[in-house]
């Protein structure tokens, strides 16, 4: 099977933020102030990954930004296909990885970040 390359010529797209695996709940004003603070200071990405643990109340907010050009809600189960139980670190990591490779070709840079934490200065500093 081939392998194919993304060309290197499309990043033009600003920051990028990955967000590991979602478990348990967020609550909604807090994962909407954090969104939007995200989109102010000017993330153009934004790489979400639900869980099977993750709330329902949680997972609506989140598939309400996946509508949006500003997230990419994606689902990501666990290795042993029931519980996950002892393969949270794993599920992570995968889900991270998958995040980074997706917009490694289409953005200037990729951050890694949880939800209680924003990624400042996104700006390009002309030198």
């Amino acid at each position: 099977m081939p392998i194919e390359v993304p060309r290197q010529g499309g990043k033009n797209n600003g920051v990028a933020i990955c967000v590991q695996a979602t478990y348990g709940h967020i609550k909604r004003h807090l994962l909407v102030e954090w969104f939007e603070t995200q989109r102010l200071l000017g993330v153009t990405y934004i790489g979400i990954y639900a869980s099977p643990m993750t709330h329902p109340e949680t997972r609506r907010t989140l598939t309400q930004y996946d509508g949006t050009p500003l997230a990419q809600l994606r689902t990501i189960d666990y290795i042993d296909g029931t519980s996950g139980k002892g393969h949270f670190l794993m599920v992570n990591l995968a889900a991270i990885n998958d995040c980074i490779y997706r917009r490694l070709y289409t953005h200037q840079f990729v951050a890694v970040i949880d939800f209680d934490e924003v990624c400042l200065n996104v700006s390009p500093i002309p030198y």
